[in-house]
């Protein structure tokens, strides 16, 4: 009898562990929706800001997006690589505007004529 009673004493520890963890991890959940709400709304921020921008240039355009610049730069840099962890948007920044420099220096050594500008979104 006494050993039922240790049973049920320790199953309901388990419980009340498992309630409290379950407590915690829906906590943790909300504030992970929070923030995935937060960045939707700074992502639709920007898009506006680049579809007004492009509505103010007008015409064709060709546009870059370098899908990992951060790496980009790590393979090409030793600063960068100790940089990354402290400040990856001027990593971003500076990647995007040697990319961009780069362009035009091969543009340039081909006879083209053409603006190679960079678009850094506010915040970034």
């Amino acid at each position: 009898m006494i050993w039922l009673a240790g049973l049920m004493l320790v199953a309901f520890g388990a419980i009340a562990f498992l309630a409290v963890q379950l407590a915690q991890a829906s906590r943790r959940l909300r504030a992970i929706e929070a923030e995935i709400a937060r960045l939707g709304r700074e992502l639709e921020s920007e898009d506006r800001e680049f579809e007004s921008l492009m509505a103010e240039i007008g015409g064709s355009r060709i546009v870059l997006e370098l899908t990992q610049p951060i790496a980009l730069a790590r393979q090409h840099s030793r600063w960068a690589r100790a940089l990354t962890g402290l400040a990856p948007r001027l990593i971003r920044r500076r990647v995007y505007d040697e990319a961009a420099a780069q362009m035009k220096q091969i543009l340039t050594e081909r006879g083209v004529a053409a603006e190679v500008q960079v678009f850094h979104p506010s915040g970034s």
